[in-house]
């Protein structure tokens, strides 16, 4: 029997595409049709993917053996197709030297300090070194949402909710900052949907718990400051989940390509701005929307094949290391 959860494949696809095509086009003057009209709400993907996070990152959570586990396989899981994207910004840096005669695409680190906030995920919103990807600040969320989890990890499974129902409460009672120490406030609702939701289908204990942080996650979203169109997207992203419980969706092709989701939301930014985005420059792709729909595929269907290799040579090698050193470490340990 295929185990293998397709809808979620699916859902982090359709995220990354979103949120690529929408960058695609930030650079460049709106002009009102429905082309750029759809793409503009395409922030949303983030919230997709912060909720299907959530889900996974717990699923992850039950499966290891111990605490460590779980940290190391987290760590190996996103730093090293990380590491290869700032290579890539760098990549685009030199092309910017070499074309334009300056850095005209990406904020790089001024010190060792900034260096090493950069290496380790350490930058805005979490301390005051900016970005060098767009997309970088979301994968700081992420961090520390696994170091929450992490955490949480130390208690008997029957006292883990506690710590996210006692995370989600207080975010009703907290400022939201958009940076340290409170920045986490804003999306952790998104987060704990995907929580709830996973809890909600498989665990049938403490019902009366996870009903309460799915009530409470719902109602955050709305309290919290994010956008109406992200906590509508996080609500619908946890009913689709739900609903594919009763009706699994089969094996595709397009949901096979969830697998290079996250090497696509690495990539597009370096690959298809910094360095291709030269091409959105001209008048005939920026007012032909026809045109602007071609290039965007195009485009991004490179970026799609880029990440295959990606996924191929960095992702699974790094997910397969993070399995092996932590069995290795559990036998050493017997």
């Amino acid at each position: 029997m295929d185990k293998r959860n397709h809808l979620i494949d699916l859902l982090r696809f359709v995220a990354a595409t979103w949120v690529a095509i929408f960058h695609f086009n930030e650079p460049i003057p709106y002009i009102a049709n429905w082309y750029r009209s759809f793409l503009k709400i395409g922030y949303v993907g983030v919230a997709i993917f912060f909720v299907i996070s959530g889900y996974c990152v717990y699923l992850s959570a039950l499966r290891s053996k111990t605490p460590r586990d779980f940290l190391v396989r987290r760590i190996c899981r996103i730093f090293p197709p990380y590491w290869f994207s700032i290579l890539l910004v760098g990549l685009s840096v030199i092309v910017s030297l070499i074309v334009n005669k300056a850095n005209s695409v990406a904020v790089l680190p001024k010190n060792i300090s900034g260096i090493l906030a950069t290496i380790t995920l350490s930058t805005t919103p979490l301390f005051d070194v900016p970005i060098m990807n767009w997309v970088y600040w979301t994968l700081t969320y992420e961090v520390v949402f696994y170091f929450l989890v992490f955490i949480s990890m130390f208690a008997k499974h029957q006292y883990r909710i506690y710590s996210y129902l006692f995370i989600s409460i207080s975010g009703f009672f907290l400022p939201v900052h958009e940076m340290w120490p409170l920045f986490f406030v804003k999306y952790w609702p998104a987060f704990a949907l995907g929580v709830a939701t996973y809890r909600l289908l498989n665990e049938k204990t403490q019902l009366w718990q996870t009903a309460l942080l799915l009530a409470i996650s719902v109602s955050g979203l709305f309290y919290i400051q994010i956008r109406p169109y992200e906590a509508i997207t996080c609500i619908i992203t946890a009913v689709l989940i739900v609903s594919n419980n009763f009706k699994p969706l089969k094996a595709n092709p397009i949901s096979t390509l969830g697998d290079y989701s996250y090497s696509i939301y690495l990539t597009h930014v370096p690959l298809g701005i910094f360095i291709l985005g030269v091409v959105k420059q001209q008048s005939i792709v920026q007012n032909n929307v026809w045109v602007n729909i071609v290039w965007d595929l195009t485009l991004y269907a490179v970026i799609v094949c880029l990440a295959k290799l990606m996924f191929k040579f960095i992702e699974l090698p790094a997910i397969s290391f993070g399995k092996k050193i932590t069995n290795v470490t559990r036998k050493a340990a017997v």
